[in-house]
C-alpha cells in the first residue's frame, strides 16, 4: 500500500469513529478533542500505531462507560465519547511505549496546577 493510500484509509477509520454533527454543529466541542483525535490519526498514519488495537480499546472502554438506565444528551454523550477516547489513548500509548505512566501523572499534575494558577489571577485580577 502506498502512502497516499494509507493516509486515505487513516482518514476513512478516523471518520467512521466521529460522533454524527448536524451542519452548524463544530466537529469537536472542545480544542483537546481535536488534539486527542489527531494524535491517535496521526500515529495510526505514520504506522507507528495499529488502528485494530486502537480500535478494540476504544470499543471496550466505550461498552464500559455505557449505561442503558442512564437518559444523557446529547452533549453529555459526546463528552463521554471523547472520555473514552482520552482513556483508551492513554491506555494504548503507555502499552505501546511512547509515554511512561509518571510522564502522565506528571502532566496531570502540571495541568491541575497551572488551571489553578489561571484561577487565582482571575479571581485576583
Amino acid at each position: 500500500m502506498n502512502p497516499l493510500e494509507q493516509h486515505r484509509d487513516a482518514l476513512d477509520l478516523a471518520r467512521a469513529t466521529l460522533p454524527v454533527r448536524s451542519e452548524n454543529e463544530p466537529l469537536f466541542r472542545t480544542p483537546w478533542h481535536a488534539r486527542i483525535f489527531a494524535l491517535i490519526v496521526a500515529l495510526v498514519k505514520n504506522n507507528q500505531l495499529p488502528w485494530k488495537s486502537f480500535q478494540q480499546r476504544l470499543v471496550a472502554t466505550l461498552k464500559q462507560h455505557q449505561s442503558a438506565d442512564v437518559q444523557l444528551t446529547a452533549e453529555e454523550i459526546d463528552l463521554q465519547y471523547f472520555d473514552c477516547w482520552l482513556i483508551a489513548a492513554e491506555e494504548t500509548l503507555l502499552e505501546a511505549g511512547f509515554v511512561e505512566t509518571s510522564d502522565v501523572a506528571r502532566q496531570i499534575h502540571e495541568i491541575r496546577e497551572s488551571v489553578a494558577q489561571t484561577r487565582a489571577d482571575q479571581l485576583s485580577g
